[in-house]
Order: structure tokens, then sequence, then C-alpha cells
């Protein structure tokens, strides 16, 4: 299982991630320097996944069947998380409170959209890419690496639908699919599993 320190990641890229351009900063007091993180060695270079146009991305994904090896996405996709909770909601008479009376029983699987684009490397249509993303798409369970992911606590997950649009360009076809967080459950317990 890879695993990605996200604090470190951001700090030793080569440009800011796009997240810190959303607030605005206080400038600090006349003749104070901002902190500056050294430029990174080639050593530590080598360690930042880049795309296939050499660029660092900041939440690469990988997907790796069962037994398989893990295969970068070429570039990086957008992922969006959203969670929930499974409640219950219940109607009953209770004079003049309104509303209704919510049982939470768990969180519901995380949904995770992933959205981007394939391009081929020689000025033509990216059908390997295509047909190997398709294999991971149409499979019953992915295993995913994505330091976003990770934060979550989801390494597993399971494609419930995907879709490939028109896109301008021969060498382009953009992708969307949707997939839920799969964990792993035990589902015959013994006395221990329900002490801890």
């Amino acid at each position: 299982m890879t695993t990605f320190e996200l604090d470190e990641l951001i700090r030793r890229l080569p440009f800011p991630p796009p997240f810190l351009f959303d607030h605005p900063r206080v400038q600090g007091a006349e003749g104070a320097s901002p902190e500056v993180a050294p430029a990174l060695t080639a050593d530590e270079l080598e360690e930042v996944q880049n795309n296939v146009l050499g660029l660092p991305m900041v939440f690469p994904l990988s997907l790796a069947l069962e037994g398989g090896e893990p295969w970068l996405l070429p570039h990086e996709a957008q992922i969006t998380l959203t969670g929930q909770h499974v409640l219950v909601k219940r109607q009953v008479a209770k004079g003049k409170i309104r509303g209704s009376i919510k049982e939470r029983w768990s969180l519901d699987d995380y949904i995770i959209q992933i959205d981007g684009v394939l391009i081929g490397a020689d000025g033509r249509y990216p059908k390997d890419d295509v047909q190997r993303l398709r294999g991971y798409f149409e499979a019953a369970k992915v295993s995913a690496y994505c330091p976003l992911l990770e934060l979550f606590g989801i390494t597993r997950i399971v494609f419930e639908s995907w879709e490939f649009p028109h896109t301008p360009g021969e060498a382009n076809q953009a992708f969307s699919a949707q997939a839920v967080s799969d964990d792993m459950y035990k589902l015959l317990l013994t006395r221990r599993d329900l002490t801890k």
C-alpha cells in the first residue's frame, strides 16, 4: 500500500498548490520576510509523482486490480468526495414542536466523483489508455491510491457509473466516473470483536 504524507508533499512541490490561492493573505510587518521552503534536491524531485508531460501532480490517482500493479493515471484527475449520514426520520405527534425525530444509524459510503482526460502522447486517439481505464471501471472492486482518498481512509472503491463523452480534439478523450468507498467487513464476529 502506498502511503502519502500530504503536508510533506505540499511543502516539497516546486509550485504552490491551487487551494492556497483561495484565501487572501495578510501581509507581515514591514521588514519581515515570509518563510520559504528550500528548493528540492534532485533526489527529492524524483519522489514527487509527475504526469506524462513531466508536471508535478498534487493528488495523483493510481488504480489497481486485485493482485495487479497500480496504474498511475497519466494526467491528474479532479476528485470530489461527498460524505453523508444514514438517517431515519420519524414523524411523531409532538404538539407545537416542528420537524422530525432523527436517528443516526451510521456513516454512509463516500461518493467519489472522478473527472479527467486522457491525451494521446503521439497526437493520436489514446485507445490503449481508454481500454485500460474501461477495465478498471468494469471491475468488481478496485484499489485506489491517492493522498486525498487516504485522508478519508479510502483504499478500495467500486465504480457505479462512468461515461466517455464527446471530446474536442483527435488526441483527447474526457471521462467521468462515480464510485463509492468499499470497506472490508468482518461478517462473523467473536466475543472479542464485540469488546473492542
